[in-house]
Order: C-alpha cells, then structure tokens, then sequence
C-alpha cells in the first residue's frame, strides 16, 4: 500500500503502481500519470489500484496521511481484506511523533524513515485475533 504526497512524483508512479495500490495526490505532473494507469488498466482489464486525492491547502502531509488512512483501511483494511494490507509507504511526509503515535494506534509495528518519507509495518490483526 502506498501513500504519495509528491505532486512532482510523476514517472516515478508507474514502478509503484506496479508494486502496490496507491493513493497519489492529484497535480500538474501527476495526473498524466495517473490518467496513463487508469487507461493501461481499463485497456488490460485490471482493477484500477490507483486512486487519487487532492491536496488541502493548509492541512499537513502527516494530517494527510491519517485521513487517508481511513479511505485505505476501508478498501485494504482486516475488514475486508485476507490477509489485510500490512505495509504502508508514504512519499512526501516527513515522520514525526505525531504521525508516528497515530500509526501505531491504528496498529503499526514499526515505523521507519526513507530517504523520502517512511514505511510502517503492521500486524496482521486477522491473523492475530485467530491465534489468541
């Protein structure tokens, strides 16, 4: 699963979008990348794992990313997923306490900087739940 907060992430998606479902926000140099995927898959008959949001001016890339959360939980989610997602990669949100606390409330295991933003690990809670 991934995250892309970059609006200059660009031909950089089609590698990602190969690996993971991702939500990329919306920009000038996105969205012909993101209009590219969304017709490469239509045209190979593949489900579309690439969705995209907008930005809102003043709204933080950690505030971002926490109400993002909720969009993929609810698409990748233990609630309707088996096994559910169990990595996030977020490009273009600096990791801080804030965004750290929150990611692990919702049940990460570890949280990791990159070089442009961070990786968290979860548990697999459905799996969890079946071994307790």
């Amino acid at each position: 699963m991934a995250i892309v907060l970059d609006p200059e992430f660009g031909a950089q998606l089609f590698a990602l979008a190969e690996r993971h479902p991702v939500w990329v926000v919306d920009s000038p140099t996105n969205r012909p990348i993101i209009e590219a995927l969304w017709s490469q898959r239509r045209h190979e008959k593949e489900p579309r794992e690439v969705n995209v949001f907008r930005a809102i001016d003043g709204v933080s890339p950690a505030d971002h990313v926490l109400a993002l959360l909720r969009s993929v939980d609810a698409a990748h989610g233990p609630a309707v997923q088996e096994p559910p997602f169990a990595t996030l990669i977020v490009d273009g949100a600096a990791l801080d306490d804030a965004l750290i606390a929150a990611l692990r409330a919702r049940g990460a295991v570890s949280v990791e900087p990159t070089g442009r933003g961070l990786r968290a690990s979860f548990r697999d809670t459905a799996h969890a739940r079946a071994r307790d």
